[in-house]
Parts: C-alpha cells; sequence; structure tokens
C-alpha cells in the first residue's frame, strides 16, 4: 500500500477500529526482515549461477583448459570483482562488519595464515605422488592436476562465496530464526549450490564428497559468524584449509605408484 495513502489514513482515523486496521496494513518488522531473507537468497542463488557461468565463458574466450592454473591473475581478479559486487549486493547488512577496521584487522590475521596455506601447496603438495591419468575419474576437477598457481584464483572465490554465506546468515538472523534452524538450512543450501557440479560433467562421487563437505561446514558456519567474535577469519580458514586436507587426500589416493 503506498505510504502516503497509510500516512494520511493514519492522520484522519482515531478509533480503536482503525488503529487495528492500521497494524494490520502496516509492515512489521519481522515481514520486513524476511521479505529481506528471501531477496538476500534469490540474489545469492542469481549471483551463483552466474559467477559460475561467467567463468565458464571467460575460460572459453582466453582458450584454456584450466582457467584457475593457466590464468590465475585473470581468475583472482574476476572473482575479487564478484565479491566486491556482492558485498556491495549485500551492504545493508553487511555494512557495520565491513568498516575499515575490521577489514584491516581480517587482513592482518589472515596474511600469516595464507602464506602457511601457499608455502603448503607450493612446497609440500608437489612432494606427495602424482595424481595418475589412469587413476583419476573422467573429467576430472582442476585442482587434481593444478599447481600451486590454482591455489591463488581459490582464495579470490572463496572469499566471493564467504560474502555469499555471511550475507545469508546475517540475513537470517535479522529475521529471528533460531540458531539450529539457520544452521540446517545453511547446510541444505551450500550443500544444495554443490549439487550442481553434476551439471558441469563431474563423476558422482566427486559431486556426492563435496556436498556432503559443503553441508557439513554449512551446518558449522552460522555459529562462527554468530557467535565468534571474528566469524569470517574463522570460517574462511576452515573452507580454505579444506582444498588444502582434500588436495592431500586425492594425491595420496590417486597418486601414481613409483613403478608407472
Amino acid at each position: 500500500m503506498p505510504a502516503f495513502f497509510t500516512s494520511s489514513l493514519a492522520k484522519t482515523c482515531r478509533s480503536e477500529n482503525c488503529e487495528i486496521v492500521m497494524k494490520a496494513i502496516k509492515p512489521t518488522e519481522e515481514t520486513s526482515a524476511v521479505f529481506s531473507l528471501g531477496m538476500t537468497l534469490l540474489i545469492v542463488a542469481l549471483m551463483w549461477s552466474v559467477s559460475s557461468w561467467g567463468y565458464y565463458a571467460l575460460v572459453d574466450a582466453l582458450a584454456l583448459e584450466r582457467g584457475y592454473d593457466q590464468a590465475p591473475m585473470r581468475v583472482s581478479g574476476y572473482y575479487l570483482m564478484w565479491s566486491v559486487v556482492a558485498a556491495a549486493a549485500f551492504w545493508s547488512v553487511l555494512s557495520s562488519r565491513l568498516t575499515l577496521s575490521l577489514v584491516t584487522g581480517h587482513i592482518r590475521m589472515l596474511l600469516p595464515a595464507l602464506s602457511i596455506f601457499g608455502t603448503y601447496v607450493a612446497v609440500i603438495l608437489p612432494l606427495l605422488p602424482e595424481v595418475s591419468v589412469e587413476l583419476a575419474p573422467p573429467n576430472p576437477p582442476e585442482f587434481m592436476f593444478a599447481s600451486a598457481w590454482y591455489y591463488l584464483p581459490k582464495s579470490t572465490d572463496i572469499l566471493f562465496q564467504q560474502v555469499l554465506i555471511s550475507a545469508m546468515v546475517f540475513s537470517a538472523a535479522r529475521t529471528k530464526i533460531s540458531l539450529p534452524a539457520i544452521s540446517l538450512g545453511m547446510a541444505v543450501l551450500f550443500g544444495g549450490f554443490h549439487l550442481l557440479l553434476a551439471l558441469e560433467g563431474f563423476t558422482a562421487l566427486y559431486v556426492i564428497r563435496f556436498t556432503i563437505a559443503a553441508s557439513i561446514f554449512g551446518l558449522f558456519v552460522p555459529y562462527l559468524y554468530l557467535r565468534t567474535r571474528h566469524g569470517f577469519r574463522w570460517a574462511y580458514g576452515l573452507h580454505w584449509s579444506f582444498y588444502a586436507v582434500d588436495a592431500t587426500i586425492t594425491h595420496l589416493m590417486l597418486g601414481a605408484p613409483s613403478w608407472l
């Protein structure tokens, strides 16, 4: 209902019945929060889909087989751009958590962790057995045969995902939904997003593994954002570490035997 109409009605209506009518037609704070959450989920789904499509369009345009590994700077910039776009889109929800002092604090604390991660994938991971082409699944994911450069754009990809996750978590919290309910919802949503990997031709085992991991992460990430002091740091660090652990397990399980 137009604002000028409700304003005029409020001025001319003074009876008890009119007050009841005004309460009925005036949007409540809870209703507004629920609507905002619905819009957030819609925009997140749209950004997730469009960014994924855009990545493959970029890879095709550059005639690459593995975008993360072969064009790390361009793909890093691509997902960094999406991170900025997402932060701007959800500014009303995230602005209080994106102050200069908080952002610089996150950067200062995460740089040492990222340095450790970078050293691991650049120095330790190459010492493990190389993934065997014979043992690898058909249409393998990029990271199986990637160099350490793969993890540079992956870092900005994770940043983009965390912006989307935090927007969903904080929007849900505004509706007064309980933490267990938010956790369950995030497990379903974040796990569900990873089911879309099946549309990209990956094997069922790969899709199931990542979907389960994403669901478990989604179950715990609301607690990190809503109950810990620096939830973003914990969420980002855990998200990044999953890829390092998964790559390690992949090399150990699918590594070429020494006699090959």
